[in-house]
């Protein structure tokens, strides 16, 4: 198999293998924008789902720093 051949076939399987992540929720307004979609390959978008939910990217940081003030409050107070 010639060199351009299997080049597109690995670009076709890693097509295959990935996946259109909304950054906003559709359930939320978020639509089909480039700007909205987050292309991810199907067991990071697995992950994301099964730490994060449904939440979207902006709710992910904002949830993040709650728990990073959380620890760092821990740290300070001698928990």
């Amino acid at each position: 198999m010639n060199l351009r051949k299997r080049n597109r076939l690995a670009k076709i399987d890693k097509r295959l293998s990935m996946n259109r992540h909304h950054l906003v929720n559709k359930c939320k307004g978020g639509g089909k924008q480039n700007w909205n979609i987050a292309i991810l390959d199907i067991e990071r978008h697995q992950y994301w789902h099964k730490v994060f939910g449904n939440l979207s990217l902006e709710e992910a940081i904002e949830l993040l720093i709650r728990y990073k003030r959380i620890k760092d409050y821990q740290k300070t107070s001698g928990s």
